[in-house]
């Protein structure tokens, strides 16, 4: 098999040893839970046993803690594009969904666009509150045909539309969604644009300037390579006194006094971190962060796209349905694949016990889907290869 790689051998190699979970498993979920690093997990281990000695509240700890989450957020400013002011740590993607709705204050008959394709974190805020508000949610079919989805989009605009939330890629079948027309919609239209980046962060190129969108989450445990339970997003600076945030507390003001009752948030995303926050868990995921900055984001695209092509090319022969359309050189590194008489649970079993392959089905349970990441290699493909060979 011959594999295009913008990423040179030995750089895939050193990102190979330094995962242990690949000697056990072909990982292929990187888009449900990702394989993190020995040298994160030694820097995690390291932080919280220090932690765990002299408490989280000693104040060498809590200065380094901050300096750390800081150099964090400009790091991950840099790799979107973004300013660090517009950019804060979060635990999950609902949760800045769940703000943005809050922040809104959405009436009845207020209209929210979603795709039809939505994680459950980017649809389920919405949903609770059509049930709670009586708000309009309407999905928009995602195929793959730009525009396709744009014109489907205009046409079910309304005066009542306030809110645009979709995936830059979808979490079931990879499709890459035109996030720059989308939020050239939302500015000509005053529609406040939200995107759901966990399948895209760490995969693919993100420039905030060029998508053009106010607001961008991503979990760190995916594409990311860290840790479970954090993640970050970007608020762009022009939308930040409009979305206020949803709550306050420690972390969130520059000043504050009480009595009498004084709080001055922060003039910046930071105005969004407020209460207790796993500071060793940040911290740790800076090593993750640079490894992928290292290896260049536009070149791990390149690479998972040649990877699913490579993949694509071995499930030619099979009686399978490829679910994931072809998107030329801005697909993603999702592939899911469906078949007519067995379910996804049953494919992604098969794969795990007798394959050693951790991959997952999708929702509704017709599918396996696979995730090839910068440190997948052909060997991955033929194990995806034989273990669907043999279902079919």
């Amino acid at each position: 098999m011959s594999l295009n790689s913008p990423i040179n051998a030995e750089a895939v190699r050193s990102l190979r040893d330094d995962i242990p979970a690949l000697r056990h498993f072909h990982c292929l979920n990187s888009g449900g839970v990702s394989s993190m690093p020995q040298s994160t997990f030694a820097r995690l281990l390291a932080l919280q046993e220090k932690e765990f000695v002299y408490t989280g509240a000693h104040p060498d700890i809590r200065a380094d803690y901050e300096e750390q989450c800081h150099s964090l957020r400009r790091e991950l400013a840099g790799l979107l594009g973004a300013q660090t002011k517009e950019v804060a740590l979060i635990r999950a993607v609902s949760e800045v969904v769940s703000f943005v709705a809050s922040a809104l204050t959405l009436n009845p008959r207020d209209q929210v666009i979603l795709s039809s394709e939505e994680h459950k974190s980017g649809y389920l805020p919405w949903l609770a509150l059509r049930d709670r508000l009586g708000i309009e949610v309407v999905a928009i079919e995602a195929t793959g045909n730009d525009e396709q989805f744009i014109n489907d989009i205009h046409q079910v605009i309304t005066s009542n539309t306030r809110a645009i939330c979709i995936s830059h890629v979808t979490s079931e079948r990879g499709i890459v969604l035109p996030i720059d027309k989308v939020s050239e919609i939302g500015r000509e239209q005053e529609i406040v644009t939200i995107v759901d980046a966990a399948q895209s962060f760490g995969a693919r190129e993100i420039n905030v300037r060029a998508l053009g969108c106010d607001v961008i989450a991503f979990p760190a445990f995916k594409w990311g390579l860290g840790p479970y339970g954090i993640g970050a997003m970007y608020v762009r600076q022009a939308m930040q006194d409009r979305l206020p945030p949803p709550g306050s507390g420690s972390g969130a003001a520059e000043h504050f006094d009480f009595p009498p009752g004084l709080i001055r948030l922060h003039p910046s995303a930071e105005r969004y971190q407020y209460g207790a926050r796993p500071y060793a868990l940040f911290a740790g995921w800076r090593i993750s962060v640079a490894r992928v900055a290292n290896l260049g984001l536009a070149n791990i695209q390149k690479r998972n796209a040649s990877l699913v092509a490579e993949a694509r090319n071995a499930l030619q022969d099979i009686d399978s349905v490829l679910l994931t359309p072809d998107q030329g050189q801005k697909k993603s590194g999702i592939i899911s694949v469906g078949f007519s008489e067995i379910s996804g649970t049953t494919a992604a079993e098969h794969c795990l016990r007798r394959h050693q392959i951790l991959c997952r089905r999708p929702h509704n349970d017709t599918a396996v889907r696979f995730c090839f990441h910068a440190f997948n290699d052909a060997g991955d493909i033929d194990a995806m290869a034989t273990a669907i060979h043999e279902l079919v």
